[in-house]
C-alpha cells in the first residue's frame, strides 16, 4: 500500500506526522466500555496512509458508533411533515414528527428546486467542530427516506440497490418481490428472509444461498424444495434435517424412498397453524443437536473474521464478499479495497471510519456518500470532491459547511480547521452518537449492540419513544390472532380488509395481496406477529459482527467462533467439522 492522501495542508501534515512518526504497537483502554484493545503495526500503516491519529475507542465501540448513524437492518417508517417550501403534507420518513431535524420529501430533495449551498455557513473558530455540526444538521433539510433512485415500485424500503417491487424490507440488493426482509441479494419472490443471496420462492429463512422453494431453512446452499433445514448443501426434498450433503428425500435426518417421502409430506399440512407450530418446536431440537461450523469462510486468503467469501488480506472483518482486499475492521463489503473501519459499501477504496459510502475514493469520517473523492466529515453528498463538513451537496467542489470556496482559499482553510481539530482531539474521531439524528433504537446499532431505553438515555444518545399507529381502526374489522382461521384454506379475500392485532406487540397490521397469494401458493398459515417484530425475531439467527474464543465441542482445541457460546450449540473446529459433515 504505497498510496498516500494528497496533501495541501502543511501545518496539519507536520502535526500529524509528529504523532505518527513515533507511534508504536501498543494497547489502549477504551474510554467507553473499558475494554483493552490493540493498536497493531498493520493498523499504524493504515493511519499513516490516511493521515489520521490512532482511535480512542475499541473496534467494537467504533462499529457501534458507525451503526448508530445507519438505518439499514430494520425497515422503520414514520409520518413526518415535509418542510419544503409550499409543502405541509406528511410523508413517509425514517424520522418521526418529534425528531428535531427537518425533511424534504424524496422527489423534492432530489430536485433542482432547492440549493444545499444556500445553507452554507462560515466556520466558527470559537466552537468545537462537532458542536457546529450538531447545529448545522438541524438547519439543512434531510432526505425523508433513503432508497435507490434506480428502484422500481419500491417505496417502503430502506436503502438497497436497484430493487423492484420490494416492500417493507431493508437493503434489497438487485432483488425483486422481497417482502418483510433484511439484506437480500440478487433474489426474487421471497418473504420473511434474512441475508439471502441468489434465491427464489423462500420463506422465513436466513443465510440461504442459491436456494429455491425453501421454507424455514437456515445456513443452506443449493437446496430445492426443502423445509426446516440447517446447514444443508445440495439437497432436494428434505425435511427437518441438519448437516446433510447431496441428499434427497430425508425426513428428520432419516432417508426415505421417494414414494414414502412424498406420502409423508402430503400428509403434513403446514398451512394449518397447529401443525406448523408442532414441527417448528420439533425443529428446535434439531437445531440444538446440529453441528455448527465455527466460522463461515470460503476462499478467504490471509483473512480473519466470519462470513468471508473470495477476499484477501481482511482482518477482523465480517460479511465481506468477492472483490475485497486489504480491509481492516470492515463489515458488509462488496468490491472494496484498502479501507479501514468501514461499514456497508460497494465499489469503494481508501475509505476510513465511514458508513454507506459507495463508488468513491479517499473518503474519511463520512456517511452515505456516492461518487465522491477526497471528502471528509460529510453526509449524503453525491459526485463531490474536496469537501469538508458538508451535507446534501451534489456536484460540488471545495466546500466547507456547504459554503463554496475558491480552490485557493479552500486549502488554507482546511489546513487550519484540521489542525485545530487535531489539537482538540476531535480530528480522527467519527461523528459521536451523542449528536446522531438517528434514534438508537431504530438504527442498525440496536441489532448488533442491544441496549435498553434507560441505558441509551443514560449515555445521552437519541431514543425514539413509541409512536402510536395512525391507522384508523374504526374503518376496519379488527381481529385478534386467536380468531384467525387456523388453516390457510379457510382464509377468504376479506382478510385483506381486516386489521390483525399482533400477539406479541399488540400493534395492528394488515395483509397485502402479494403475501396472501404467497401463503396460498405455498400452503403456509397466516402470520400472527407484526412484520417488524417478525424481522426482529429473525435476528436470533443473525451472525454477529464479532468472534468468541472457546474449545471445539469435539476435540477441545481452542478455536475462534462466530457462534455465541451462551446459546449452547455444538460448535466444531474446521478439522472436526470436515471429518464429521463434509
Amino acid at each position: 500500500m504505497s498510496f498516500c492522501f494528497m496533501s495541501q495542508t502543511p501545518n496539519f501534515d507536520k502535526a500529524i506526522n509528529e504523532i505518527l512518526s513515533t507511534l508504536k504497537p501498543h494497547q489502549r483502554t477504551c474510554p467507553q466500555c473499558g475494554q483493552i484493545f490493540d493498536i497493531f503495526k498493520e493498523d499504524i500503516d493504515f493511519y499513516k496512509i490516511f493521515k489520521v491519529p490512532p482511535p480512542t475507542l475499541c473496534p467494537d465501540c467504533r462499529l457501534q458508533r458507525r451503526l448508530g448513524y445507519r438505518i439499514n437492518f430494520l425497515p422503520v417508517f414514520y409520518k413526518k411533515t415535509c418542510s419544503a417550501p409550499g409543502h405541509n403534507e406528511k410523508v413517509i420518513s425514517f424520522y418521526s414528527e418529534t425528531n428535531p431535524i427537518k425533511i424534504y420529501d424524496y422527489d423534492y430533495w432530489y430536485s433542482d428546486s432547492w440549493d444545499p449551498l444556500s445553507y452554507g455557513q462560515d466556520y466558527d473558530w470559537e466552537k468545537p467542530f462537532f458542536q457546529q455540526w450538531q447545529d448545522f444538521i438541524l438547519t439543512v433539510p434531510n432526505l425523508s427516506i433513503y432508497k435507490d433512485p434506480k428502484g422500481i415500485n419500491s417505496d417502503y424500503i430502506v436503502s438497497g440497490l436497484s430493487p423492484k417491487s420490494c416492500y417493507f424490507s431493508a437493503a434489497p440488493i438487485r432483488s425483486e418481490n422481497i417482502y418483510y426482509s433484511s439484506l437480500s441479494y440478487d433474489s426474487q419472490d421471497c418473504m420473511d428472509v434474512l441475508q439471502v443471496k441468489s434465491s427464489r420462492d423462500c420463506y422465513d429463512s436466513a443465510y440461504l444461498f442459491y436456494c429455491f422453494n425453501c421454507f424455514f431453512c437456515y445456513e443452506c446452499q443449493n437446496c430445492l424444495d426443502c423445509f426446516f433445514l440447517f446447514d444443508c448443501r445440495n439437497c432436494q426434498h428434505c425435511f427437518g434435517s441438519s448437516n446433510l450433503r447431496n441428499k434427497k428425500y430425508y425426513f428428520f435426518n432419516q432417508p426415505l424412498s421417494k414414494e414414502a417421502y412424498e406420502k409423508t409430506i402430503a400428509n403434513l399440512n403446514l398451512g394449518k397453524r397447529a401443525v406448523f407450530l408442532e414441527y417448528q418446536k420439533r425443529f428446535g431440537g434439531v437445531l440444538q443437536a446440529a453441528i455448527h461450523e465455527n466460522l463461515y469462510t470460503r476462499k478467504a486468503v490471509h483473512s480473519t473474521g466470519n462470513d468471508l467469501w473470495g477476499c484477501k488480506n481482511c482482518f477482523l472483518s465480517f460479511y465481506v464478499q468477492e472483490g475485497c482486499e486489504n480491509l481492516r475492521y470492515c463489515t458488509g463489503m462488496e468490491n472494496a479495497r484498502e479501507s479501514m473501519d468501514f461499514f456497508g459499501s460497494g465499489e469503494a477504496s481508501y475509505i476510513y471510519e465511514s458508513s454507506g459510502v459507495s463508488f468513491s475514493n479517499r473518503v474519511k469520517f463520512s456517511l452515505q456518500c456516492r461518487y465522491c473523492l477526497d471528502v471528509e466529515y460529510s453526509v449524503e453528498c453525491k459526485n463531490c470532491e474536496f469537501c469538508f463538513g458538508c451535507f446534501g451537496l451534489k456536484n460540488q467542489k471545495f466546500c466547507v459547511f456547504n459554503k463554496q470556496c475558491s480552490e485557493q482559499d479552500y486549502w488554507p482553510l482546511l489546513d487550519k480547521i484540521k489542525n485545530q481539530m487535531l489539537q482538540s482531539g476531535e480530528y480522527g474521531e467519527a461523528f459521536p452518537l451523542s449528536i446522531s439524528w438517528v434514534p438508537y433504537n431504530d438504527s442498525s446499532a440496536i441489532v448488533e449492540f442491544p441496549l435498553s431505553e434507560n441505558e441509551v438515555k443514560k449515555r445521552a444518545w437519541h431514543w425514539q419513544d413509541d409512536v402510536p399507529s395512525e391507522l384508523d381502526l374504526s374503518k376496519f374489522t379488527v381481529i385478534q390472532t386467536k380468531d384467525l382461521p387456523d388453516d390457510i384454506t379457510d382464509v377468504s379475500d376479506d382478510i385483506l380488509n381486516k386489521v390483525i392485532i399482533c400477539e406479541q406487540t399488540q400493534k395492528p397490521f394488515r395483509l397485502t395481496r402479494f403475501e396472501l397469494d404467497f401463503y396460498r401458493k405455498h400452503n403456509l398459515s397466516l402470520p400472527t406477529v407484526h412484520p417488524l417484530r417478525r424481522i426482529k425475531n429473525r435476528f436470533v439467527f443473525r451472525h454477529p459482527y464479532r468472534l468468541w474464543q472457546y474449545p471445539c465441542s469435539n476435540c477441545g482445541k481452542i478455536i475462534y467462533s462466530g457462534w455465541d457460546p451462551a446459546k449452547g450449540y455444538k460448535v466444531y473446529c474446521e478439522t472436526c467439522y470436515l471429518k464429521e459433515v463434509v
